[in-house]
């Protein structure tokens, strides 16, 4: 047996669906500023943006939504970035969930104790847009929403 779809007599592929999926982000910042800013800066794409404001809503909304990336900021109240880690890596719904860290610390070790706990990426705020869009593309397939409001492949 295939593994295939109809929708209006046209059979589609699982890899066609996965392709037509609209992926997910959940951003785990407790800056509303940062917030808003991720949510404008990606409206050109096909995705997404779900929120969380501190950590363990960070933690619960993935437990629930299992999106396909999380983007977490390391300072935050209710569950630091260490501890989000911690616990999106090791449960078994979300550890294959990738996860870039961003934070204004300058802290050199850090870096390596997130990326050694399971982080993807690890970014220092301020970062610039296009870095992070460049990341962000390493895990989902990034459509850009064209004028017209229909979608651009890239």
């Amino acid at each position: 047996m295939t593994n295939t779809m109809t929708i209006n007599s046209t059979p589609l592929s699982q890899h066609d669906l996965f392709a037509t999926k609209t992926p997910r982000i959940l951003c785990v910042d407790d800056d509303p500023d940062f917030q808003t800013t991720i949510e404008l800066r990606m409206r050109n794409y096909d995705v997404e943006i779900e929120h969380a404001f501190y950590g363990m809503q960070g933690i619960a909304e993935a437990m629930h939504s299992s999106p396909d990336l999380i983007l977490v900021d390391f300072a935050m109240p209710n569950g630091n970035g260490e501890y989000f880690l911690d616990c999106i890596k090791g449960h078994d719904t979300t550890e294959h969930i990738p996860v870039i860290v961003l934070t204004g610390m300058r802290d050199p070790m850090l870096k390596n104790r997130m990326l050694h706990a399971g982080a993807s990426v690890f970014l220092q705020k301020p970062v610039q847009f296009d870095e992070l869009l460049h990341h962000i593309s390493r895990f989902i397939h990034l459509r850009e929403a064209n004028s017209l409001g229909g979608l651009n492949y890239e």
